[in-house]
């Protein structure tokens, strides 16, 4: 994986104002025969990602500036520029930049499953300030439709997965009944082309 990726000029970038991330897409498994989810990445200073898991999803994060603070199944790892951390299926990790400049880099998913989705659902919502500091959606609807849609790319480790198990398909269930949505369009980070003028 090369150390930078330049070919954005597809996707717009957006935060997620709970986690400090700025992301810019540059490959999905949309995109062509590699099943890949890929992107430009910026942690702000202060900024955090809470423990998580990718169930069906290796991670690797590529740094290219500072240093990135990263618990992985409870040990402490720092990656810094030039630096590849890979994160293997399942594994629990959560991220930090505890440092005074903002941390760069290139994060690949693979499979690409929905994962373009699903950063830009959270980041959607965090934007529109409907999220709490941890960066989960305020509306208990909300919460049971996205966490749920997206089970398959990410599963926070607290609560335990084995209660959310419980909790969410009710709630995902019931937030199809009152037409509340795990993903919008408005969130969709690809640049549509420009429209012609219409014919007469």
């Amino acid at each position: 994986m090369p150390p930078t990726d330049t070919a954005t000029a597809a996707f717009r970038e957006f935060s997620n104002p709970a986690t400090g991330e700025s992301i810019t897409f540059t490959a999905t498994s949309q995109d062509g025969a590699e099943d890949v989810a890929r992107f430009n990445w910026r942690s702000a200073p202060g900024g955090s990602i809470t423990e998580h898991l990718h169930p069906h999803q290796e991670e690797r994060f590529a740094i290219t500036v500072g240093e990135a603070h990263f618990m992985v199944a409870g040990e402490h790892r720092v990656a810094g520029p030039g630096e590849t951390l890979v994160v293997p299926i399942g594994v629990p990790h959560s991220e930090s930049n505890p440092g005074s400049i903002g941390i760069e880099g290139v994060i690949e998913l693979r499979p690409a499953l929905h994962t373009k989705e699903m950063f830009e659902a959270f980041g959607g919502l965090g934007s529109e300030g409907k999220t709490t500091a941890r960066g989960a959606p305020k509306n208990p609807l909300q919460l049971g439709a996205t966490l749920w849609h997206f089970r398959h790319e990410s599963r926070a480790t607290s609560p335990p997965i084995w209660l959310q198990n419980i909790l969410l398909p009710p709630l995902a269930a019931l937030a199809k009944v009152f037409g509340v949505r795990p993903y919008y369009e408005r969130w969709d980070s690809r640049i549509q082309p420009a429209r012609g003028p219409r014919l007469p």
